[in-house]
């Protein structure tokens, strides 16, 4: 069997040594072959140093023979008086002394004068050879002259002034390249394309024979396919620009690879050998493990079947093999062992020891008796974050153990059971007519856990909301129990009670809030017009000019129906969509004002913001982004917070809100009077304006208590250099009353209901033909 671990672990031997012994090989092979190639690139080197001492050496000869040469006095004065028959014997003694193939004079024209051998042989006019020669005095360089290389060096000959050149020279020929090989090891080519000149090294030339192309690309067959003869480096010569001479050295790598191959299958033969001693070896420690390994498997299917009391037999095993079995022993006691914890903690709470949420819904459905009535009591510790944030995480979670041990204390001794369903939140269920009888019911319950907690000695007093069912009258199903009851206790925590009695149609209610929060949402995302900004004027009392307008938003969904602002405004905070709707109104309005402005209508727009609004850190940039959008002035936004929003808020909201005014931004305070604000609070408030709530202006011109406080406001507002905004003016007794008082803007319906934009552009063209 290919799966066996026997196999397994054979192939898992052999298949490391195979590993070992490739990457050993081709780890060795790499080295050698870079170390193959250092060498060769060293020779060449190494030979490239060799022929330039070697020439270096011929010009240094050249050098000083020509010196000689045109140091001697006979010479000097043969050549000024134009002796030929002297001049010819001279450079033909001399080139025999220093063994030059050639020597000539050229006079300053650049034409032959003489040479150590017959004249015929070379150019007459020389001129070209002699201006590039100038260029590189005392310096040795190649030229090819009848078809033949030489190495030369031009001298003046000077009788004191120059009358002459004597041009000295070696022939460079396939004997020079010869002598250049035996001291480099590698084949020399002399090349000069200019004049189709080779002379080379190798003795087996093609009958067409390109040195460049032949070196380059003479390619030889090895075992593992075809590779280059020859590695070349190429080296121009110092020689005459219209007649290029380069070098071509090129070393011969025949024997490398014969070396590399011959090691090559000593590795190979070496790693078969080891294969095959990997093989046996594995093989036979395969066997030894396996046997007893099979044996344990038994053992280990006996365990997945809940047996974990089996015994291991059998014959004597290896120390480890024993170990082994022994573990197996211990370890079927302590799965046990943990299996019982394991269900245990995946349905209780960790903390407190109570059934988790989703184990009490099983028991919900297990327990629950269709002929007993019970009572499920949802429990909310309000306060709880504050606790941990200002005492710690310990003493919160000892509160909750507290808490949750009084819950048992009730629930237990009536045959009930509990559960911890949130963060802080519990569920009790017990039955209703036991608990009546023995502990004052739900009452009695709230009474005991209200009472003072001693946590690591401090004295700690909790409040709780608490959600009531009863089953089977109001619920059957486990789910349909868990939701409504969790619905009960967020009445209780919303409307601030500490008992609030579930009642039929609460959990449709629900519903119809989470399907109209979706329907909010799409909207919103949507902007097909169910949603709309209208616009109430605020008159200035003294002009009698329109200069402000509050907006406020509507709402009528898809099937015509209105929806209450607060009651869709109340939903939005809620569940934290108020910034995504906020955001929109912003938007809204900002366009609306820049659109007035393009028609001449410059009006000073309020919008009203959410405490969630200001504490939303994208609030100030979003708005700054909006502005800068529609190219509107800051000063003609005015933000309306409420008195409620500044309490919870304060230090957060002033710094908000003082960013805002630092852009030009205005601030009012809506709903004045019927707050929280203390005089010493309001002076810290970052205001412009003070909008006094319309329950005191609605009966303003009928009631004298109501004139009072509207008066002593309006002058608290001018006295503290706010503006003063009365909302809710129904009469005009009251507005007469309010321009008696120096009210700065009134606004209510005796002016106008809120307007679409359309609607309030056509009120304002009637109210000023009126007026």
């Amino acid at each position: 069997m290919t799966n066996s671990l026997k196999n397994r672990i054979t192939i898992l031997c052999v298949g490391l040594v195979l590993l070992t012994t490739l990457v050993s090989l081709f780890s060795f092979l790499w080295s050698t072959s870079k170390f193959q190639e250092e060498k060769v690139n060293q020779d060449i080197n190494v030979a490239q140093s060799v022929y330039k001492q070697y020439l270096k050496s011929k010009e240094s000869l050249l050098l000083t023979a020509a010196k000689v040469l045109t140091s001697d006095f006979g010479f000097k004065q043969a050549v000024a008086t134009r002796d030929a028959g002297t001049i010819s014997s001279v450079l033909f003694n001399h080139s025999q002394r220093i063994d030059a193939d050639l020597m000539l004079l050229i006079n300053l024209s650049g034409q032959l004068i003489s040479a150590n051998t017959s004249e015929d042989d070379f150019e007459h006019d020389l001129k070209p050879l002699m201006k590039e020669l100038l260029n590189a005095p005392e310096q040795s360089s190649f030229v090819v002259l009848n078809k033949e290389l030489y190495q030369v060096i031009l001298l003046p000959v000077k009788a004191p002034r120059t009358v002459a050149y004597s041009l000295v020279g070696f022939k460079i020929d396939d004997s020079v390249a010869s002598e250049l090989k035996s001291l480099t090891g590698m084949d020399v080519s002399f090349i000069g394309r200019a004049d189709d000149l080779v002379i080379s090294s190798l003795i087996k030339r093609p009958a067409q024979f390109d040195p460049v192309n032949y070196f380059n690309t003479a390619t030889i067959s090895r075992f593992f396919g075809e590779y280059q003869v020859y590695r070349n480096l190429d080296i121009e010569l110092t020689s005459l620009v219209t007649h290029p001479i380069i070098i071509l050295l090129s070393a011969d790598l025949t024997q490398g690879y014969s070396d590399f191959e011959k090691l090559l299958f000593t590795l190979l033969i070496l790693a078969i050998l080891t294969m095959f001693v990997g093989v046996i070896t594995s093989s036979l420690l395969a066997n030894n493990l396996t046997t007893p390994l099979s044996q344990l498997a038994v053992i280990a299917r006996q365990f997945a079947q809940g047996n974990y009391s089996f015994e291991f037999k059998g014959e004597k095993q290896s120390t480890e093999i024993a170990t082994l079995a022994e573990a197996f022993s211990s370890m079927g006691n302590d799965i046990n062992q943990r299996e019982q914890q394991i269900n245990f903690q995946a349905r209780h709470d960790s903390l407190t020891g109570f059934y988790n949420r989703s184990a009490m819904l099983e028991v919900l459905d297990d327990e629950l008796k269709d002929n007993v009535e019970y009572t499920l009591v949802a429990i909310d510790i309000k306060g709880l974050r504050h606790i941990n944030d200002k005492l710690g995480p310990r003493i919160g979670d000892d509160c909750l153990k507290a808490v949750a041990c009084r819950i048992a204390e009730f629930s237990d001794e009536l045959g009930g059971f509990h559960a911890r369903i949130g963060g802080d939140e519990f569920l009790t269920v017990f039955p209703t007519a036991a608990a009546r009888e023995l502990k004052s019911g739900v009452v009695g319950l709230i009474a005991q856990l209200q009472s003072c907690y001693t946590i690591q000695k401090l004295k700690i007093s909790l409040r709780f909301s608490a959600g009531i069912l009863q089953y089977p009258s109001q619920g059957t199903m486990s789910d349909d129990l868990m939701r409504r009851v969790l619905i009960a206790v967020d009445s209780a925590a919303n409307k601030n009670e500490s008992i609030h009695y579930y009642q039929i149609g609460e959990d449709e209610a629900h519903l119809d809030r989470l399907i109209m929060l979706d329907e909010l949402k799409q909207a919103i995302s949507d902007d097909d017009g169910q949603l709309f900004m209208t616009y109430q004027p605020k008159l200035h009392i003294k002009t009698q000019k329109i200069d402000k307008v509050e907006s406020l938003i509507r709402w009528q969904r898809k099937d015509g129906s209105w929806v209450n602002p607060e009651v869709f405004i109340d939903l939005a905070e809620q569940s934290g969509l108020i910034v995504e709707l906020t955001a929109w109104v912003v938007n809204t309005v900002v366009a609306q004002v820049a659109d007035w402005q393009l028609k001449g209508i410059n009006l000073q727009a309020a919008i009203n913001v959410s405490a969630q609004d200001i504490a939303f850190p994208g609030f100030h940039s979003a708005l700054v982004r909006t502005l800068k959008k529609y190219k509107v002035d800051p000063k003609l936004i005015t933000i309306e917070l409420t008195e409620r929003d500044m309490i919870e808020n304060e230090e957060k909201g002033i710094k908000a809100l003082e960013n805002l005014k630092e852009i030009g931004v205005k601030i009012s305070l809506d709903d004045y009077g019927v707050g929280q604000t203390s005089l010493g609070r309001l002076k810290m408030l970052p205001i412009d304006e003070l909008k006094l709530d319309k329950c005191f202006i609605l009966k303003l011109d009928e009631s004298q208590k109501d004139q009072f406080i509207v008066q002593s406001s309006i002058t608290l507002g001018h006295q503290l250099g706010f503006s003063v905004v009365a909302e809710g003016v129904e009469t005009l007794g009251s507005l007469n009353l309010l321009k008696d008082m120096q009210c700065d803007h009134a606004q209510g319906y005796y002016l106008s209901r809120p307007l679409k934009a359309e609607q309030l552009e056509e009120w304002l063209n009637d109210y000023y033909a009126k007026n």
